[in-house]
């Protein structure tokens, strides 16, 4: 159960939400719901407690049920699509902002998005264009980040076309893990190069037995990162993520490793 300054946030963004998506203003809401307009600015900065009775009035000028106001991610439901999006574009341009900081420079381009969340977990630094490797730690040492939707894959892609001097590259540095559900950041874990070797070998001998043709984006199953990689990072409770993600429909301890084929 929220408590009061939870409450107060939900109400506010809720308010505010669908104030923007009915192209009104705070003194338009104000006369149509017989409220005073600071009134209503105070309630959308989540600075006031809210009565009963003016939760109804301000539902009844938005056109909503006063329940609508007080539940937490159920006002997507009484907004069109475009509406839904409008709301969202604010969270997602300050998304960007942090990401440019970090020298991520699109959320939605090579995983950038998830790639700023295991940064920021890690203390790690993005490598300026991502050449090679993709990050830097403190010391200055090079690591591999990689990151699976375990709900479409059981398995970390590495490189479209990998050879030999890619391989090498492979050897020098830690490797970085991240397991998602959707778009929920479920384990972060740590390989050592030297733990991963088995897959390198294996992918030089291919190479070489091919006559120096590349290979085309090899595996690292997630299995094997699960049963060798250290934990760095664990998500507590499926329950704690809140609003919860679509594809989120598994509790992890519940989640059965498919049989290798």
């Amino acid at each position: 159960m929220a408590n009061k300054k939870e409450s107060r946030k939900i109400v506010a963004q809720n308010v505010r939400a669908l104030r923007l998506a009915r192209k009104l203003s705070q003194e338009k809401l104000a006369e149509h719901s017989g409220l005073h307009r600071t009134y209503v600015g105070s309630i959308e900065r989540a600075e006031r407690n809210i009565s009963l009775e003016n939760i109804d009035r301000l539902a009844a000028a938005l056109g909503v049920a006063a329940v609508d106001l007080l539940a937490e991610s159920s006002i997507d439901k009484t907004l069109d699509d475009q509406a839904v999006f409008a709301n969202c574009l604010p969270a997602l341009r300050r998304y960007q902002q942090l990401a440019t900081r970090h020298g991520i420079g699109d959320i939605f381009q090579d995983n950038g998005g998830k790639l700023l969340q295991i940064i920021l977990i890690t203390g790690l630094k993005v490598l300026p264009g991502r050449e090679g490797n993709d990050a830097v730690d403190a010391t200055g040492q090079e690591c591999e980040l990689k990151s699976v939707n375990r709900s479409l894959t059981r398995s970390f892609s590495t490189h479209h076309h990998l050879n030999p001097a890619i391989v090498e590259k492979y050897r020098k540095v830690d490797w970085y893990f991240a397991v998602y559900e959707g778009i929920e950041l479920i384990t972060l874990y740590k390989v050592a190069a030297s733990q991963l070797e088995p897959y390198f070998s294996a992918w030089e001998k291919k190479w070489n037995d091919s006559g120096g043709k590349d290979i085309n984006n090899p595996k690292i199953p997630l299995k094997f990162v699960e049963s060798n990689g250290q934990v760095i990072y664990e998500t507590k409770s499926i329950s704690e993520i809140v609003p919860k993600s679509p594809t989120l429909n598994v509790r992890v301890k519940d989640m059965q490793e498919p049989d290798e084929t």
